[in-house]
This record gives structure tokens, C-alpha cells and sequence, in this order.
């Protein structure tokens, strides 16, 4: 006799409701750029990159560091605690705009 298995969706419920996309702007001239990272796969190399071609192509861009949001990739009591107070961060820190890098 075989055994018999109950079988799950392999991509899980939805927990989380869409969100509406915004517009994107045509330049980043004048534009604060928040970086986001979970401290997993190169991040500030990758930003170092970013930095500089956003400069070169649209000039005045400033950037916040990702290090004044914390890591959102820890455990659970402290990613509640980062992504709870990532709102506030971001307007305290004048954010117009999040580049949100994720390791893989």
C-alpha cells in the first residue's frame, strides 16, 4: 500500500495586499536616494556603482546610506523593530526615493 501525501502550493499564500506602483521621475537631479540592504550579497559595492552612474547622469543626486536603516534581514524581533521604524527614517533623513538591494 502506498503512502498517500497532502500537497502544498509551493509559493505559499498571499500575505501581503499589492501595492499601487508610483510614477517614476525622468531625472534624479535634486533627488534623496535611500539605500535599503539585509547585509547579504555585496551591497556596498553595488551602491558605490550605483552612486557613481546616477551622478554621472543626472548630477546633483545625494544618497543616505543604508547603515541609517538598519539591517531588515535579522531575526524576526529585530527586523519587526527596523521595518516599524523605517518610515520615520526615511522622513527624518528627507528620502525621495529607496534603491532596496536583497542578497541571494
Amino acid at each position: 500500500m502506498e503512502p498517500t501525501y497532502e500537497a502544498m502550493w509551493p509559493l505559499g499564500p498571499k500575505v501581503a495586499d499589492d501595492v499601487a506602483e508610483h510614477e517614476r521621475p525622468d531625472r534624479l537631479t535634486g533627488v534623496r536616494v535611500g539605500y535599503l540592504w539585509d547585509e547579504l550579497f555585496r551591497g556596498p559595492e553595488m551602491f558605490e556603482v550605483i552612486s557613481d552612474v546616477a551622478r554621472e547622469r543626472h548630477g546633483d543626486v545625494e544618497f543616505v546610506g543604508w547603515e541609517e536603516f538598519g539591517n531588515f534581514h535579522a531575526s524576526a524581533a529585530e527586523e519587526r523593530k527596523v521595518l516599524d521604524a523605517l518610515p520615520e527614517l526615511l522622513r527624518a533623513h528627507r528620502v525621495d526615493l529607496v534603491v532596496a538591494a536583497v542578497g541571494a
